[in-house]
């Protein structure tokens, strides 16, 4: 049985990790997988419109998941990142509107800041949310699929995304679908680059991506993705509007018969 000073000494390798996971999100299709949720889910798009948000960083240990929620001592402080809440809300934007603004800031700064916090260039919430906004300017998404020739309101095969932006890029990275059970179409809503503990952009071999929120992930001649290689990628501009028809069976008897007899006084 060990001693409580071995647990004590042992519990740093619990939140040990090797990379940064950075997290860019497409506000479009959030905005579709948060209505697909509920039918009275509306969203805060960014604006402009054409831009890709940060999702979050995630420090990462190779082949596993996590670590997360490393300090739950360490509260989320809107206050520390005042100077930079303007830029938040607009490029590290909650799109759920039902949701309080700052919901994702919390979530992101309780589960994965604290153990960001580790390192002391990113040890309080302004540094850990400015970080995220050095990165976007250098590496948006918006800028690099557009120089890849991807862009919005078309259509794609799985490797022309990922060839197109590895170019660009130069280093691996994951691509993540949302899948629209409704229309059978798979939608592009996140991408994600990696970087070392001294925030290099690195190669994001090594990352494991299976538990429940990435579920079928899997490498499809080497990119790491959940997207239905045998079927396009939206790149939507606009969030598709659903047309739900209700089948002629289940109509009500009356109703059918009174549309029935409709049709047969118009055609008289």
């Amino acid at each position: 049985m060990k001693r409580t000073d071995d647990l004590e000494k042992d519990e740093p390798l619990k939140h040990d990790f090797d990379i940064f996971i950075f997290t860019q999100s497409w506000p479009v299709s959030v905005c579709l997988k948060w209505k697909e949720q509920s039918s009275g889910n509306e969203c805060s798009l960014p604006s402009p419109k054409e831009i890709w948000t940060i999702h979050g960083i995630w420090p990462t240990k190779l082949n596993t998941i996590g670590p997360a929620f490393c300090n739950n001592s360490a509260k989320f402080d809107p206050n520390q990142i005042k100077p930079i809440e303007s830029q938040l809300e607009q490029f590290w934007k909650n799109v759920e509107k039902n949701t309080k603004p700052e919901s994702l800031w919390q979530h992101e700064w309780q589960k994965h800041g604290t153990c960001a916090a580790q390192l002391p260039i990113l040890d309080n919430e302004n540094k850990y949310f400015g970080q995220g906004l050095k990165w976007l300017q250098k590496y948006s998404m918006s800028t690099l699929l557009a120089q890849a020739n991807i862009i919005p309101g078309s259509a794609y095969q799985l490797e022309e995304i990922y060839n197109g932006l590895k170019q660009v890029l130069g280093t691996d990275f994951a691509l993540e679908c949302m899948h629209d059970r409704q229309s059978g179409k798979s939608y592009l809503i996140e991408i994600r680059i990696c970087f070392t503990k001294e925030l290099k952009l690195t190669d994001c071999d090594g990352i494991l991506l299976n538990n429940s929120s990435t579920k079928g992930w899997k490498k499809l001649k080497n990119i790491l993705t959940n997207c239905n290689a045998k079927k396009e990628i939206q790149y939507p501009s606009v969030v598709p509007i659903k047309y739900v028809e209700s089948p002629v069976w289940k109509i009500p008897f009356v109703q059918l018969y009174k549309l029935v007899k409709m049709l047969q006084w118009i055609t008289l």
